[in-house]
């Protein structure tokens, strides 16, 4: 009958274990979201990380250069007219306006583009001994304007804003989950605890069960994501936003295994406290 009951103890216990191990889990789970997909610093991290901004710089250069090829203005004239300063401070702040809905968004540099595409113009025209007319200046004027607009086109993407809304309007339902698992974890800790008869060395053997578990729960889906080569299948033309895209979700993916390691060797550290406390307890 007592081995029935012991028996019948343990599986409660365990029972208990698993689900503070899932609770934990979940917590670190969403910690990981939290400082990932609901931080701007976060995107412009992994924007600088992928070099995001000298490649998009390249694209957009290019792109008003093969705009500019339809007014006999030959290739190398615009190749520097947008600078990597001005892309970096305008996307840094769109970044920024995506998670902040209450912020509207304007490009800063759109002027400053303007100007650029103008005085390199003007200088080609200088350079070669061309007459610049009324006709001319209208002709540059327009070109300028559409080369604005082909910059504005490559800054703003409205697939971003319409995305990072829709996490923001979470981020306060994502608090709350994360207090709730955080919160029974340990509760659920504590129950274990007692029922264990306050045991200090079979408590710390459980905590490496539930941290172990948690940590391994962590790992799994994110270790296949990356190894599958998923990543690289992404069907993204632009170079630019292939490798910032990239980059970013494998920082994510990143991210969980990261904090599944750091549960697994929380699990290793209670497992050698519980081993400690228990070879003391018996030598007393």
């Amino acid at each position: 009958m007592k081995k029935r009951t012991s028996i019948g103890k343990n599986i409660s216990r365990l029972f208990l274990a698993f689900l503070s191990s899932v609770f934990l889990a979940s917590f670190l789970l969403l910690l990981s979201l939290y400082l990932t997909l609901f931080s701007g610093s976060y995107v412009e991290r992994q924007a600088e990380k992928a070099d995001y901004y000298t490649q998009l710089t390249e694209e957009i250069n290019r792109q008003i250069e093969n705009s500019a090829l339809g007014s006999n203005i030959p290739t190398g004239v615009l190749a520097e007219a947008v600078s990597k300063e001005y892309v970096k401070e305008d996307v840094n702040a769109y970044f920024t306006a995506m998670y902040k809905p209450e912020e509207t968004f304007n490009i800063a540099n759109g002027r400053n583009v303007n100007d650029s595409i103008v005085e390199k113009i003007r200088q080609y025209a200088a350079d070669n001994g061309i007459e610049v007319t009324t006709e001319t200046e209208e002709s540059v004027q327009v070109l300028a304007d559409r080369s604005v607009e082909i910059y504005d086109g490559y800054i703003e993407l409205p697939f971003l804003i319409s995305f990072a809304n829709r996490v923001i309007g979470y981020k306060s339902k994502l608090l709350l989950f994360m207090a709730v698992c955080g919160v029974m974890c340990v509760l659920l800790s504590i129950a274990l605890f007692k029922s264990l008869r306050g045991y200090l060395h079979r408590l710390l053997r459980y905590l490496a069960y539930i941290f172990g578990g948690s940590g391994l729960m962590m790992l799994g889906l994110p270790t296949v994501a990356l190894l599958s080569g998923a990543l690289k299948r992404l069907g993204i033309q632009s170079k630019a936003m292939y490798d910032f895209v990239q980059a970013y979700l494998s920082s994510f993916l990143w991210m969980f295994i990261a904090m599944g390691l750091v549960a697994v060797a929380g699990g290793i550290l209670f497992a050698f406290l519980s081993e400690y406390q228990r070879r003391r307890l018996f030598r007393q």
